[in-house]
């Protein structure tokens, strides 16, 4: 009897301990300047721009050529994707981005939804910004952040925005959506510092 009460307060206070150890830290979180170089003195540029994702005949064309200068591997007999990516079925997808895909048609989807940029901390930020197109007299739109994982990207929400922005009952809640990508991802610029 002695040995279990013992025992009882030997790990309830090792549980005490750690759960106390746990509390006392803080994530600490600070401004910081995550561009090249330093801080300019005046401040930080704010401004929010338009932005349109665009490609040049010049830029698919250096695509295509180096898709074309490609030298497959081949894969391991039976492995499937056991020891990686399946080079054989890596083959029928650049196939596929080299003559089937439409790299136009996909550009002018991305901008079907206003983008903009601004500068945080010192790296370009993009993001989508849609608001309702019919807002009710006297109603506000709800704001919505929505971010994406890693890896993933702000095209994860395309199928979500119509739906959120623009309910078929107008009654529904409506959404003003952001959608960022997050830093190194997209169109925002990676960090150049740690």
């Amino acid at each position: 009897m002695l040995t279990e009460v013992l025992l009882s307060v030997l790990i309830g206070g090792l549980i005490f301990v750690l759960v106390q150890r746990r509390q006392n830290h803080i994530l600490k979180t600070e401004d910081g300047w995550w561009g090249a170089g330093e801080p300019q003195d005046g401040g930080e540029d704010t401004t929010i721009y338009p932005f349109k994702v665009t490609t040049s005949e010049e830029e698919l064309e250096d695509l295509y050529r180096r898709i074309d200068l490609t030298r497959p591997v081949p894969s391991l007999k039976d492995s499937q994707f056991s020891y990686g990516f399946n080079s054989q079925y890596l083959q029928e997808v650049v196939s596929y981005w080299r003559h089937d895909f439409d790299w136009r048609r996909q550009v002018n989807k991305l901008n079907q939804h206003p983008h903009f940029k601004t500068n945080i901390e010192g790296i370009d930020i993009h993001y989508v910004h849609v608001k309702p197109k019919k807002l009710p007299e006297g109603r506000g739109a709800v704001p919505l952040l929505m971010v994406h994982g890693w890896p993933g990207s702000f095209f994860e929400f395309y199928g979500m925005i119509p739906l959120l922005t623009e309910p078929s009952d107008l009654d529904e809640l409506l959404f003003e959506v952001v959608c960022p990508s997050i830093p190194g991802y997209g169109f925002s610029e990676a960090p150049h510092k740690k």
